[in-house]
């Protein structure tokens, strides 16, 4: 009886404690702020949710088999770089496309790396984590690419600055595009399931007849995409290339994992938790700067609620 108590008390934990402790936190805030639950604070809310999912999304592919990717901040920067040099130099089609095409070759090489040499995704995304950052500051010297023609930007900066209907935020709208395009993947396809199954146990998915190594490579190069795709919106919205873009991204997106209820184990886990993971980590954010807490602060509480959701992880799986 005891053990059947312990089991739904986790399971309750699992499957609604944060979606509580997200009601908690949203009349919390609401209380002490009343810009907290304006229109215009929602959907700025909603505007920096798009750029979290994106990368949560990605890091939730590769989570999900097993792995990790701790390259998201520098990528971002080197993606924003890039951007900003192809609309200084060509034009709006050509930066999207290098902030596209960069993400795409960092996930190859790790999935490569990873999937094929089958190296662990902790040392090899460290590692493209510092080698990303060395190649951004080579090429700015830390500084951002100004000087992009008004006529680029006005297009540009749609994807960062512009309206829906002139009501709905273009982020806004790439996010639920996004939430629906990864159900897809996760729910919907055999590669989901493959997806699944490597995380769970790589050698009974060998032996099922999955491609482990394609699986992961495909994991880690949309991985990238999305890193890319969220650098886009970031340049868009700055009006110019950042090399330290991405600096604090990293940890959000893992804490959104986690928080989620995603395993860093592999083989569980989500879009609805992702989302949700999302929206509690953006919203929370959002609630402490409001308040005015410092960025310290907020790297504090965004520590310890990794580690929280880690142990309540661990605290399941026993």
């Amino acid at each position: 009886m005891k053990q059947n108590v312990n089991y739904d008390k986790y399971y309750f934990i699992r499957n609604q404690g944060l979606l509580l402790v997200f009601v908690v936190m949203f009349i919390f805030f609401a209380i002490l702020s009343p810009y907290f639950l304006t229109v215009s604070n929602i959907f700025n809310v909603l505007r920096q949710s798009s750029v979290l999912f994106l990368l949560a999304s990605g890091q939730s592919l590769v989570v999900i088999t097993g792995g990790i990717d701790l390259s998201h901040g520098s990528l971002i920067g080197l993606c924003s770089t890039l951007i900003g040099l192809a609309l200084l130099n060509y034009g709006v089609l050509e930066g999207i496309l290098a902030g596209l095409l960069m993400g795409l070759i960092s996930g190859i090489i790790c999935g490569i790396l990873i999937g094929w040499r089958k190296l662990e995704p902790f040392i090899v995304t460290l590692g493209m984590m510092y080698a990303l950052e060395g190649v951004t500051l080579i090429i700015t010297g830390g500084k951002p690419v100004f000087g992009i023609e008004d006529s680029v930007l006005k297009i540009f900066c749609i994807l960062g600055r512009g309206y829906f209907l002139k009501v709905i935020p273009v982020p806004v709208v790439i996010l639920f595009i996004f939430i629906s395009i990864m159900y897809v993947i996760l729910h919907k396809l055999k590669y989901g399931r493959h997806l699944f199954a490597v995380g769970g146990n790589e050698i009974a998915a060998r032996l099922s007849g999955i491609n482990i190594t394609l699986t992961k490579i495909i994991a880690y190069s949309v991985d990238g995409i999305l890193v890319g795709i969220a650098a886009i919106i970031l340049t868009a919205r700055a009006g110019s290339g950042q090399p330290l873009m991405g600096g604090g991204m990293l940890m959000e997106s893992i804490g959104a994992v986690v928080v989620g209820g995603i395993s860093l184990k592999g083989g569980r886990g989500n879009v609805f938790q992702a989302v949700l993971g999302v929206f509690f980590m953006a919203f929370m954010v959002n609630g402490l700067d409001i308040l005015g807490i410092s960025t310290f602060v907020k790297q504090l509480l965004i520590g310890c609620i990794i580690i929280g959701g880690v142990l309540i992880r661990l605290r399941e799986n026993k």
